[in-house]
């Protein structure tokens, strides 16, 4: 019989107190930049993209729906952290890609996310990081690659045993 503490369940519960610790950390960072972690993540995957995004291609990535993703857009746009441009390919669709200041606010972004995530692990010695950094990328590598497996051939995830 299994302890307690051998059992992933728990695994699984503690990193997601401690994802949330570093995401309130990293909020609280954020906030004298006047960003909202949605807004941060919004730019994350705008600069990211390497090339402006529909707007219902930025909806998904976030996982919102496109009404709240133009209302992330419309707080970025009266920045000036990102602009809109019209697709020369479907004139219905607007296009979403950082500017220059936003692209500088995403490497702010950056470093205030990673120094919150540092003010957690930094606590482990070297070895541990490395061992958990190790593990980490094992588990995103296996995730990432069973998720291409489980794509259905249009980009969204299959639902086992589901009729399409």
């Amino acid at each position: 019989m299994s302890s307690p503490e051998s059992s992933s369940a728990p695994i699984g519960d503690l990193f997601m107190r401690l994802a949330k610790r570093i995401r309130i950390r990293a909020g609280r960072e954020l906030a004298p930049l006047g960003l909202t972690p949605a807004q941060a993540h919004a730019m994350k995957v705008l600069a990211h993209a390497g090339e402006p995004l529909r707007m219902a291609d930025l909806a998904a990535r976030l996982e919102i729906v496109p009404r709240s993703a133009t209302t992330v857009v419309d707080d970025l746009a009266a920045r000036g952290l990102v602009r809109r441009s019209a697709s020369a390919v479907d004139r219905r669709a607007t296009l979403v890609e950082p500017t220059e200041e936003g692209r500088a606010e995403v490497r702010r972004i950056r470093a205030i996310r990673q120094g919150a995530g540092a003010a957690v692990f930094d606590r482990l010695g070297e070895a541990d990081r490395a061992e958990l950094l190790r593990l980490l990328r094992l588990l995103d590598r296996e995730l990432a690659e069973q998720e291409s497996v489980d794509r259905d051939g249009t980009g969204h995830p299959c639902t086992r045993g589901s009729a399409r």
